[in-house]
């Protein structure tokens, strides 16, 4: 093979690559039904001024430990996250992280990220199988070990479902 030969089976290669890692990503598609009016539903952050890392576990994930984060919950989920601990939440529920870089964009609500959670089935356990997570308004909802990784950390941490803010985090975390 040349080297003019082999670069272009590189460059193809790339490109093949590229776009399978984009593919999830659409610029056409449309806001997911089951989160796209999330600005509607209960503002579990109301009130606050939702900065900071109190967990020590967001390192640059979720805008870190000097992001701004509004959370805002489904009726589904609702009862689930502002009740007491233990947190169970029934399938359906969907959690929406929004997410500016700093208390500019978070004030003036431009800028942001939106990340989602899903309890997309319930088979009576606490387990990482019964959420899948989305990482945009516009992206598919699926597994992803990334996220159960971390998350994992909020039954032991605050007897709750996958679920970092809810009423008794915000409560432990009062600034």
């Amino acid at each position: 093979m040349t080297r003019s030969a082999l670069k272009a089976a590189i460059a193809a290669g790339a490109a093949v690559t590229l776009l399978a890692g984009c593919a999830s990503i659409n610029p056409f598609a449309k806001p997911d039904p089951r989160w796209a009016d999330f600005k509607s539903w209960t503002k579990v952050t109301e009130g606050t001024e939702p900065t900071g890392d109190p967990s020590r576990l967001l390192g640059t994930v979720h805008k870190g430990e000097n992001g701004y984060r509004d959370v805002y919950v489904n009726d589904i989920g609702k009862e689930a996250l502002l009740g007491d601990a233990p947190n169970d939440f029934p399938e359906g529920s969907v959690i929406v992280k929004h997410q500016f870089d700093n208390k500019a964009d978070w004030e003036a609500g431009k800028n942001g990220d939106v990340t989602v959670s899903v309890k997309a089935a319930d088979d009576g356990t606490r387990n990482k199988d019964n959420w899948i997570w989305a990482a945009g308004m516009k992206s598919k909802a699926g597994p992803s070990e990334f996220c159960a990784t971390c998350h994992t950390a909020a039954l032991s941490l605050y007897d709750s479902d996958f679920v970092f803010t809810t009423a008794g985090f915000l409560k432990k975390h009062a600034q």
